[in-house]
């Protein structure tokens, strides 16, 4: 759901100021230097940094502000890289959470006097998520930060739920608790606990007695330090519960786990990045091409499917859209180019049940509007560049995509940021785990890998555990018309039962239709003719319609779906598997949205890092939910 923003003023050294607590977010003398007292020196970091065993390192913060904290931590992550470069700690995990953010607005002014770096500024401001309560990751090359928007307690307490004893330091930052008690609660130092790891540190401004007393019966060993400039002392300590059963993390005696992709579509090759970003070593599979099967249309719709009322599945697709956009604009920054625009979708109101669900929306208001705008017939008009009859909804920052080009873009960062061999017309006939791995066998020869990753979609490689789920496959096809003069005119993605691309290359995609317990993929007239009829009957006397040429050109392709619309994730550790494979697919069509984070979720379960999403949502995507559903009702 949409999350309240934080109301802020200026004071005459132009540092925000927040009224509701009479506190300032960073000093008005060295807000830098305050940041390097007390969360840098007073957690050891660079010490820490140095003795680190693992390959990456999580810090934890209450309060994340305006970014200073995560600024300098970068900053100093960065120092530690440059003097350390073959050591074993590659990558900083930030965690931090924030009630009520900052609007883009204020944030942009806040960072103006902000002291940090110019980079950090223009990279936080880029991705800044929409205002939606839940988890945003954030990439700052080899930092990632978290950043969850809510209530501290609830969120670390749904962190705890799958990522317990993983951060290494905390940040308890926050305004003052004299001025903010509702935070610096036992509810919260006992969450802190549980997600701390062994001898996790900690360091705060404050120096309240009951914050304190509070740490020590949470399982810290707390002490005083000397404050900050007119503050005299302030807090620091040591995680030291050692009755707490820890996990260790997988591959930890495993410089570059090796890890099998078997499908290169839109799943394989967002895994395929989300891996190599780790440092793992990936040989991905495919029996034809990349992008051969429901990701090889050359246009698709790239928006979130919302609902009126806030659900788990809408959080999804918000969230999963939200990521994906900074996934596939910083691809752009970075060079790896796709045919590609984010032009908005309008998600036309053609009917009286989608207008009244539409108008619900509106009423309830669950989503922010830099995600939602709602548009009458006019708007809708100015927005798509020709004559609309009705309004609906606009997703601003949607737009389209070519899934070839962005698979093949995907891939290609993936090899250059690590060791990712890509496998086309090799088709695997079997997959064998054991105590150590798994082996895959081609039709060439047998190959022992770290983990396997099924992402094939719905073509015929099919594994026992796999025929458990229940899995539909629905033909989809879709047109490539020649654009004409009026359709050429069209600014935007149209969506209502079908969809109705801006011009690519001179053709325009018109799609599609759905054909359950089809798993054909010849092209049909027939279908060409009922997904032009279908755009007929939504948009009635629109004339750049009603003028469309075709010359049934099109392709047609098997979508893999569940009966939840929901996609499956996560390591098996069935019988005889033991966690030595994992599941990502049943994306439908929706894979354009949903992989990137999706990706991102199984890469963390399997390195064990924290996991960017929250314990409800995380559980309606693993692919355990059909088996607990099952034995409840029986």
């Amino acid at each position: 759901m949409k999350i309240k923003s934080a109301l802020i003023q200026f004071n005459e050294h132009g540092t925000p100021v927040a009224p509701a607590f009479d506190d300032v977010y960073f000093s008005n003398d060295d807000g830098a230097a305050e940041t390097e007292h007390v969360f840098i020196k007073g957690n050891q970091l660079h010490k820490r940094f140095v003795e680190c065993k693992n390959n990456h390192f999580v810090i934890a913060e209450t309060g994340f502000g305006t970014g200073l904290n995560c600024a300098k931590a970068i900053e100093a992550f960065a120092t530690f890289r440059q003097q350390h470069p073959e050591h074993v700690l590659k990558r900083l995990h930030m965690i931090t959470v924030e009630k009520f953010p900052l609007n883009r607005v204020d944030l942009e002014r806040a960072l103006q006097q902000q002291p940090s770096s110019e980079t950090f500024k223009t990279s936080l401001v880029n991705q800044y998520p929409l205002a939606l309560s839940g988890a945003h990751r954030l990439s700052f090359g080899n930092v990632t930060i978290d950043l969850w928007f809510g209530e501290a307690i609830e969120m670390f307490a749904s962190l705890a739920q799958h990522s317990a004893n993983c951060v290494d330091a905390w940040f308890l930052d926050g305004f003052a608790p004299s001025k903010n008690p509702d935070m610096w609660s036992q509810d919260l130092f006992n969450v802190m606990a549980k997600l701390s790891a062994p001898d996790a540190t900690l360091a705060t401004f404050t120096a309240a007695g009951f914050v304190r007393r509070g740490l020590i019966d949470a399982g810290f060993q707390m002490q005083k330090a000397p404050g900050f400039g007119r503050k005299r002392e302030m807090l620091v300590g040591q995680f030291a519960d050692s009755t707490t059963d820890f996990t260790p993390k997988p591959y930890e005696n495993t410089q570059q786990p090796h890890i099998a992709v078997i499908g290169a579509g839109l799943a394989g090759a967002n895994i395929a990045l989300s891996l190599s970003l780790r440092g793992c070593k990936v040989t991905v599979f495919d029996k034809g091409d990349t992008a051969s099967g429901a990701s090889g249309n050359p246009q698709g719709g790239f928006y979130p499917q919302l609902h009126a009322q806030i659900s788990h599945p809408s959080m999804i697709q918000a969230l999963s859209f939200d990521f994906a956009k900074r996934r596939y604009q910083l691809l752009k920054d970075l060079g790896y180019n796709y045919a590609g625009d984010f032009c908005g979708v309008l998600q036309l109101g053609f009917s009286d049940g989608v207008r009244e669900r539409q108008t619900k929306m509106k009423a309830n208001a669950p989503w922010p509007e830099d995600l939602v705008q709602f548009v009458d017939d006019k708007q809708a008009s100015e927005l798509a560049g020709v004559a609309l009859n009705q309004g609906g909804i606009f997703f601003e920052q949607g737009g389209w995509i070519s899934p070839p080009e962005l698979v093949n873009a995907l891939l290609k960062r993936a090899q250059e940021e690590s060791d990712v061999e890509l496998r086309t017309h090799q088709q695997v006939i079997n997959v064998e785990t054991n105590d150590n791995g798994a082996d895959v066998t081609t039709v060439d020869k047998t190959e022992s890998f770290d983990h396997v990753v099924i992402t094939t979609g719905a073509d015929d490689f099919e594994f026992d555990y796999l025929a458990s789920l229940p899995f539909g496959r629905t033909r989809g096809q879709v047109e490539s018309v020649p654009a004409t003069t009026e359709t050429r005119s069209l600014r935007t993605v149209l969506c209502h039962k079908g969809y109705f691309t801006p011009a690519l290359s001179g053709r325009q995609a018109l799609g599609s239709t759905y054909v359950r317990n089809d798993t054909q993929t010849d092209y049909r007239h027939a279908e060409a003719d009922t997904n032009l009829a279908t755009h007929q009957k939504a948009l009635p006397d629109t004339s750049f319609v009603e003028n469309i040429e075709h010359d049934y050109t099109g392709r047609a392709a098997i979508r893999m779906t569940l009966p939840d619309h929901q996609p499956v994730v996560g390591a098996i550790f069935e019988k005889n598997i033991g966690g030595r494979m994992s599941v990502l697919c049943g994306l439908g069509s929706r894979g354009l949205t949903t992989a990137p984070l999706m990706a991102e979720v199984l890469a963390s379960e399997l390195l064990q890092e924290p996991l960017p999403i929250a314990k409800e949502l995380y559980e309606a995507v693993h692919h355990t939910r059909f088996a607990k559903r099952a034995a409840k009702r029986s």
